[in-house]
């Protein structure tokens, strides 16, 4: 094992030059969404890191995930208000070839007798290797890339196999500068130690969402490690009803004895829109300097240069959202 482990280091360390990586990138759906894809390097990955688990797939089931790729939702500064908007990042999200979000994902693999971890995998696999390519793109403009980019979600099935999951993040050790890892709101206590482990040892960075959905003690002793807090879409869409209904002052100061109590110089409200009154209204009246707020949508562009890099999702499929990685497309 350790043998096939150093192989495997050995050739994800040559795929950091930008033409050995290229090479083994392809489009998931020529004519349609033109996103790259890394079949051959994820079967390589899964097969050595996963062993039995991925020889006992189906043909079709391990050709699945090997095309399983990643769309993006960009994070953009929001308040303290600033002269000129800024992209900070993306939360990096699992797609198929056909564009399906993760939750039809999910309903696939179970149709395949895809175990869940394997999904998980493919998709960090996929995450990684996208990441690479697009600094190569940007190295290659002479774009300078901030070492603020990007999150991804770690849930129970991840921390179920904590070795695999150190390996794969020891294979790829650009996530030291470049990720948050995001966990998972339907994760229990039972994975608290694990995560703390996890987090000391390999120095990785936490978000940590926030929705009524996640454990009031798993919220609590986990707020000393994250430096990001994930407004879900569904607070978030509570949060513009309530300024609607006139609880502005209670938000502000809700927002204001959060941003003290969870020490975090980051809260993050996903599904906000442009033109959301909510986003306006933290816009004007945020005035903690050492906590800032971003914004997440699926429906927005980044702003330059990062706009080179990405395009919209529904611009191929009016029923799909996010971003994709255009570092395929000749139209820089």
């Amino acid at each position: 094992m350790m043998q096939n482990i150093e192989e495997l280091q050995e050739y994800l360390f040559s795929l950091t030059n930008g033409v050995n990586l290229s090479g083994q990138t392809v489009t998931a759906a020529p004519g349609g969404l033109p996103t790259p894809c890394f079949p051959n390097v994820i079967e390589k990955v899964l097969k050595i890191l996963t062993g039995d688990e991925w020889d006992e797939l189906t043909e079709r089931a391990q050709n699945y995930l090997k095309w399983i790729s990643v769309k993006a939702e960009c994070i953009d500064a929001l308040a303290p208000r600033q002269e000129h908007t800024t992209t900070h990042g993306f939360e990096l999200l699992a797609m198929d070839r056909d564009a399906n979000s993760f939750g039809e994902i999910v309903d696939r693999s179970q149709e395949l007798s895809i175990p869940s971890v394997l999904v998980r995998f493919a998709s960090l696999v996929a995450t990684f290797l996208t990441v690479r390519l697009l600094r190569q793109h940007m190295e290659s403009d002479q774009e300078s890339m901030p070492s603020l980019t990007f999150s991804q979600n770690v849930d129970s099935f991840y921390l179920n196999y904590p070795r695999t999951l150190k390996i794969l993040l020891e294979l790829f050790p650009e996530y030291h500068e470049m990720f948050y890892f995001e966990i998972n709101e339907e994760v229990t206590e039972d994975y608290l130690t694990t995560i703390r482990a996890l987090a000391e040892d390999l120095g990785i960075r936490l978000a940590l969402d926030d929705t009524n959905k996640m454990n009031v003690n798993v919220h609590h002793q986990l707020l000393d490690l994250a430096d990001w807090i994930k407004i879900d879409f569904q607070a978030t869409a509570y949060l513009e009803e309530q300024l609607l209904g006139g609880e502005g002052e209670n938000i502000i100061q809700h927002f204001e004895e959060y941003a003290h109590g969870a020490r975090s110089p980051v809260i993050v409200f996903e599904g906000l829109q442009e033109t959301s009154p909510l986003k306006v209204f933290f816009e004007e009246r945020w005035k903690i300097l050492d906590t800032v707020l971003y914004y997440q949508s699926r429906e927005r562009l980044p702003v330059h240069p990062w706009n080179k890099y990405f395009g919209l999702i529904q611009d191929y499929h009016e029923d799909k959202y996010g971003l994709f990685f255009k570092g395929l497309i000749n139209d820089k």
